[in-house]
């Protein structure tokens, strides 16, 4: 397995196994705090909490259950609100081991440094405004390549080749997404009922369209 992948695997992994983690701190915390009735456990416990400066939450008549629960939710909502982001450099230039040096001009024989990348969950997306056109200009030759293969497509295997190619062109178009191609609902929405597309994403349409 490659570097990248792998690199990948392991954040994802990490991220499964704390939302596991902050599922075991709220059931065992509900469990707890059920064991202890009376005043010696949900009737009789505080606890309060120092948000920064002089604002404080007090809790009161609650059993120490609860802060395991809360811990838990917290770990689990923070894993649901930051998505695994991993950055991976684009590789040096290297004209001495590029194959193409060899027989290239004097002019030309550095070669090119391969772009790099940012992954977001496990979707790659681009960091800058610079690195969204670079990429949409990329994948706007997989979504040529996809409308034409829909194009030759026997007409008994049409119908499901359209949706897988309708799938692939969305997946690759969401990464990409930005104010210029209006409302990923409106687009979606289009989509599925078919019609005039809203004006706002009317670029996003061509690009979804183009051959």
């Amino acid at each position: 397995m490659d570097p990248q992948s792998l690199t990948i695997l392991v954040g994802a992994f990490q991220r499964i196994l704390s939302i596991l983690i902050g599922g075991m701190l709220i059931y065992f915390g509900y469990r707890l705090f059920l064991s202890l009735p009376g005043k010696r456990g949900r009737d009789g416990g505080s606890g309060e909490f120092s948000l920064g400066g002089a604002n404080k939450v007090k809790l009161s008549k609650v059993g120490p259950g609860v802060f395991f629960a809360v811990f838990g939710a917290g770990l689990i909502a923070y894993s649901f609100a930051k998505p695994m982001k991993v950055n991976i450099p684009g590789a040096a230039p290297n004209a001495q081991n590029s194959p193409r040096a060899a027989n290239a001009p004097s002019a030309g024989t550095g070669a090119v440094a391969a772009a790099g990348f940012s992954y977001v969950g496990a979707v790659s997306a681009p960091e800058t405004d610079e690195d969204r056109a670079r990429m949409r200009n990329e994948t706007q030759q997989d979504i040529i390549i996809l409308n034409r293969a829909l194009d030759v497509a026997n007409a008994s295997e049409r119908p499901q080749v359209e949706r897988a190619v309708v799938r692939a062109k969305v997946a690759l178009m969401e990464p990409l997404w930005a104010e210029d191609w209006g409302e990923l609902k409106d687009f979606r929405d289009w989509l599925a009922k078919g019609g005039t597309p809203p004006d706002k994403t009317q670029p996003a349409v061509d690009y979804f369209q183009r051959k």
